[in-house]
Parts: C-alpha cells; structure tokens; sequence
C-alpha cells in the first residue's frame, strides 16, 4: 500500500465527515431561521445516511491464473510480509469475494454462501441480507498466518456428477473431469465470500471485488451485471506473456466493454506479469521498448486509449514491498498503478456524488435562502413604514395599521386563490401514483407468471420475457405523459404563487421522469442479458422461471416502489416551500400589526422599533453569508483539488537503480 493510494483514500473519507459537518451546520441554521420542518429533516437524516454509506469501490476482472488475487495482495495487504489471499499456484480464489470492511457489526469475519444456493430461486443480492444462511470462518486479523489459513478456504473445491455441476450453472466446457473418475467433476464449493477485514484502508471506505475466471463470470451473471456496474474502477488483468488471448477477448467483450465510456468509471487494462520480459541479455532500452509494443497491441484489440494499459508485475512488485527493494518497487510499476488507479476511484465517486448528493443539497440551501430573501425585503417595507412615523408623522399610525388589515384580508384571499391549484396538483400527484399502483404491477407480473409457466419451449419463454418488458415500458410511457403534464401544473402554481404574493421564488425542481425512464431501461437492458443467460444456463424450466421472477421482477417492483417514495418526496419538496412562504409572510403582516399596536398604546418608540428592525435585517444579512458559505464550502470541498500530472506508462530506472537492479 503506498502513501498515495493511503492519502486518497483517508481523503475521501475526510471529505465525507466535511460534507456530513455541512448538513449538520445547515440543519442548525434552519432551526435558527425558523424554517426547519419534517419534511426537510428527513431530507437531511437521509442524504447524512446515504454518505455514511458510500464506499469507494474497485473491481478485478480477468480469466483464470492472469494474477488477479496476487495484485490484490501487492497493492493492500504487502505490510504483512506474506500472501494473505491465496494467490500461489494451484490455490486461487475459486468464487466472487468481496473485501470491506462491515460499519454495522464492526467486527472481522469470512463469510461463505454454499454452491448449493444455485438450486434456490432467490437473487445473490437477497442472500446478502440472510447471514444465517452463509457460513462463517473465524478472521484472527491478529495472526498473519492464521488469517491466510482462514482465507484458503475460499479456495475449496468439491467432487459432483456432471449432471449435479450442469443443475447449478456450470458450463460442461468449463469443467475438469476428477481423474479416474470420469463421471466426476471438480466445482468450487462456495459461490460467493464477504471478507469483513478492519484494514485500514478498508475501515475508511474502500471496498474490493475479487473475481475468478471466465467460468464463474458466466455462471453467476448477477456478478458482472449487478456488482460490477456498481463500482468505480474496473483493473482487467492480462498476462504480459500472453497478450490477449481468446478467452481474454471473450471477457472483455462480453462482460466489460459494454460499460466502456460511463464518464464516471475508470477502465484500465493491467497487463501483468511484465518480469516475464525481463531479459538479463537485453538492454533496458530494449525491455522498455518491447512493453510499450505490448501496450500498444493490446490497446489496439480491446480498443481503448494505450494511457488506460498498464504494465505491472504484481509478484516482483508484492516481493519488493516486502523486502523494502526501492529499484523492484520501481521496476514493477506497482506504485503508478497505484495512483493511477486511486486518483480514477476518487475523480468517479466525486462525479457520482456531486450528480445527486450535492445538487439536492445545494437545492435545499438556496430554497431555504430564498424563504428568508422574501422575509428580509418584507421587513425593508416595514422599516420604511417605520421611518415615515418619526416627527410629527405619529398620525399615520392609524391609518397603516388599517392598511395593515387590508393587507392581512388581502393575503387571506390569495392564499386561497391559490388552493384551487394546490388540490389540482395534488389530484395529479394521486394520477401519477395511480399509474404505477401496486395492483396494476402485480396484474402484469400474475399475467407474465402464468405465460412463462404454460410456455414449454426457450423461444417461448424469451417471448413471454419480452412481452413482460413492453408491458412495463407502456406503464413507463403513461406515466412519463402524466409527469409532462405535472411538471407544467407546478411551474403555473409557482408563477401564480410569485406573481400574486410579489415574491421571488426559485424554479421548482422538476419530476425527474427523464432519469427514471433511463435508470428503468437500464435494468431492463441488465435484465434482458441477465435472463437470456439464466434461461440457457438452467435446463430445468421451473429453475429459470424462478430465477426470472426472484430477479428481474423483483428488479423492476423495486424500482416502481422505490419511484412511488420518490414521485411522494418529491410533492413534499415542491410544496415546502410554498407553505414555507406563506407561513413567514403571515407571521410577518401579524408581527408588524403588533409592532404598530404597541405604537398606538405608547408603549413603545419608533426609534426603538427602527432599532429592533435593524437588528433583524443584519441578523439575515449574516444569515444569508452563512447559508451562501455553505454552499461554497460544497464547491470547495473537492476529492480531485487539482489534476496531478500523469505518469508514463514506462518509467526508466536511473543509472544507479539500473546498476543495482542488474
């Protein structure tokens, strides 16, 4: 682990305590300011939350013995002098396994989900929430030796028939026969690891997924369609010896490159074990040169910029942390991977982050600053009001306060004109919910359920598939016309709101029905290669009828329940802070009224009243440089300050190092 990996990641999670720290300042100057409400609580505890929970993630992908694990252990886990996940020959890491460390129980472990659990239609994501259901190997973290004997577990295999190995997924071509025993095949016996470790990279946020060979990919679709989208950095691991081979290519192809491109993940192809190059015979000039082929090539076939190929070799780089050897630390190029690949996973959740988090934060300051903007120009009219009672102006007070009560009747009236638009945006609030009611959802999932059940050919469960998705689409269609139509009533209501009370509002946020329609067709495009590949994997009908259903329905009722909270929430944010607004501006008309009372009755002065005002424009005034402060601490509080000059993919040893390294 080098300082700089170290230093990024320490400073991601000291970004999230400073963007915590904001919403907790915010949440104060709202109580201060007296416009803290249910509504904006929950907001808040659910964006504080939402942050607690993120993690900076990274993938490794590649086919069997390209050297996934042993990077693993070069990069995070060399401060313990040995291997700590298997990586030796013969011993590699057989199923998916994840690397965290677990904020809820806080505590190590090694968690194993049975083979078996292929048989039962329930997602991998469920069995994530089912601990009881894995096995669990106890992590002394105290011992080296004792926690890489632990994690060699991860590493068992276990004897089945073919037809048993065929039953849970595996593709027959994949498969190697048990020696003698021809009708035995060897299989991994866990299907996927949790490894909560208190490392301290992993305690302030890292996350990693390590995943076997080609094999596993293509039996455990929900790894590469479901986890790997997921990530903010994706190392694809090629052996330098090798180049890309076939099954390299189909990877490649069929899991990976179809995210090449998100503008918020990081895709580099490592082409590792570089050592094999080294040639004592040939100059450095030479060995430099025939790498940087290499990087070219394999830029060249996977079709991608040769900055994002890297050489490495994670065994000489894993040996040179250990034995603290400066010139084979270089010479592996472990350190540029390093921050190559730390300053991708921070630039990319910074994007993620900044897309959501943030703006919906920043959207909640400014609303709140233009409730107070409102309050601060309503008590500039006051104060001149006041000032014109000074001298002999006293006889005014009367009539102001008359005109204090047209005001109040004035705005009785308003705030009723517009109720009228209120309960037409809330009746087309309950249309919209109608659209994706739960009845409606279940009707298309008990129609799709009995279709695939009667259907007896592949063919006719792919149609049946395709006609569920066109069903959903069609909801989606309905629906995106009803949020049109939405979104134009909510800016009406505003202008109305602006133009009869004179106040200056911001635009509402409108529904986002344009990224939900893309977050749904992205899990029907993951569902659609998902199912395709569960309906060829599992011969037994029922099986994938199943895995259908505990999958891509499920995926798509989450989604519409987890739109209905969000059409909810969203109502709620744009009718805060119209009654945020009226409740101000009714207190202030009934303040002033007040104010003026006490003028009549002598009990107070002008002076001491133009005072009071005073002290209230320059609490707001200090109040508003607050709220603008929090929302330039937003911008200024940056994971990425300044784009750091990137290293060559080559980096020529000195002359000395040359010498020693020799």
């Amino acid at each position: 682990m080098s300082k700089n990996f170290s230093e990024n990641i320490d400073q991601f999670s000291q970004w999230k305590t400073d963007i915590g720290k904001t919403l907790s300042r915010f949440r104060l100057w709202l109580r201060r300011n007296d416009l803290f409400n249910d509504d904006i609580d929950q907001r808040l505890f659910r964006l504080q939350e939402s942050l607690k929970n993120e993690y900076l993630t990274i993938g490794f992908v590649g086919e069997f013995s390209r050297g996934k694990t042993e990077l693993i252990n070069a990069l995070f886990f060399a401060e313990y002098g040995q291997r700590i996940l298997p990586s030796e020959a013969g011993r590699t890491t057989m199923c998916p396994t994840e690397l965290f460390y677990d904020r809820k129980e806080q505590r190590p472990y090694l968690r194993l989900l049975p083979i078996e659990t292929r048989l039962d239609h329930t997602p991998l994501s469920e069995f994530r929430r089912m601990p009881n259901l894995w096995t669990e190997v106890p992590l002394m973290t105290s011992s080296a030796h004792e926690m890489t004997l632990a994690l060699h577990t991860i590493t068992q295999t276990k004897k089945v028939t073919m037809d048993e190995a065929v039953k849970l997924g595996f593709d027959t071509e994949m498969l190697e026969r048990c020696g003698d025993l021809d009708e035995m095949v060897e299989i991994p016996s866990w299907r996927h690891a949790m490894v909560s470790f208190p490392h301290p990279m992993l305690k302030q946020g890292l996350c990693i997924l390590d995943t076997p060979g080609l094999n596993a990919l293509g039996s455990e679709p929900e790894l590469t369609l479901k986890l790997l989208p997921e990530v903010q950095a994706i190392v694809f691991l090629l052996s330098a010896d090798t180049g890309v081979t076939a099954s390299d290519m189909s990877i490649w192809e069929d899991y990976i490159q179809s995210m090449d491109g998100r503008d918020d993940l990081g895709l580099f192809a490592v082409l590792n074990k570089i050592d094999t190059l080294w040639d004592e015979l040939s100059s450095r000039k030479k060995i430099d040169k025939a790498v940087k082929r290499m990087i070219d090539t394999t830029a060249r076939q996977l079709n991608i910029d040769p900055r994002n190929v890297l050489p490495v070799s994670a065994q000489k780089g894993l040996v040179a942390k250990v034995r603290k050897e400066k010139p084979l630390l270089v010479k592996s190029h472990i350190e540029e991977l390093e921050h190559i690949l730390s300053t991708s996973l921070l630039r990319n959740k910074e994007k993620l982050l900044t897309g959501s988090l943030i703006e919906e934060t920043r959207a909640l300051i400014f609303q709140s600053l233009q409730v107070l903007n409102n309050k601060h120009d309503q008590l500039i009219s006051q104060q001149k009001e006041l000032q014109s009672l000074t001298g002999e102006n006293k006889s005014r007070i009367n009539d102001l306060i008359e005109d204090n009560g047209i005001a109040m009747i004035e705005f009785q009236k308003k705030s009723l004109s517009v109720r009228p638009s209120q309960r037409l945006l809330e009746r087309q609030t309950k249309i919209l919910l109608s659209v994706i009611d739960s009845k409606t959802l279940s009707k298309e999932v008990e129609i799709t359920l009995d279709e695939l059940v009667n259907s007896r050919t592949t063919i006719g469960l792919f149609r049946q598939m395709n006609q569920f998705f066109v069903a959903i689409k069609t909801i989606m269609v309905e629906l995106s016309r009803e949020a049109e139509l939405t979104n134009k009533m909510t800016k009406s209501l505003y202008k109305k709101f602006s133009t009869d009370f004179g106040l200056n509002l911001i635009e509402p946020t409108p529904f986002p029905i344009v990224k939900l329609n893309r977050e749904l067709n992205q899990i029907i495009k993951r569902s659609d290669k998902l199912d395709k590949n569960i309906f060829t994997t599992f011969t037994e009908h029922s099986i994938a009828v199943k895995r259908f259903f505990s999958g891509t329905v499920t995926d798509v009722m989450n989604f519409f329940k987890s739109t209905r909270k969000e059409m909810i929430d969203w109502t709620q944010s744009v009718v805060n802070p119209l009654n945020q607004q009226l409740r101000i501006h009714h207190h202030m008309i009934m303040s002033h009224r007040s104010e003026l009372n006490e003028l009549r009755k002598a009990e107070s002065n002008v002076v001491g009243k133009l005072k009071a005002v005073q002290h209230l424009l320059s609490d707001i005034e200090m109040e508003r440089q607050t709220a603008l402060e929090l929302s330039n601490s937003l911008d200024e509080k940056k994971l990425i300050k300044k784009e750091k000059v990137r290293p060559s993919n080559i980096v020529p040893l000195n002359s000395a190092n040359r010498r020693k390294s020799n």
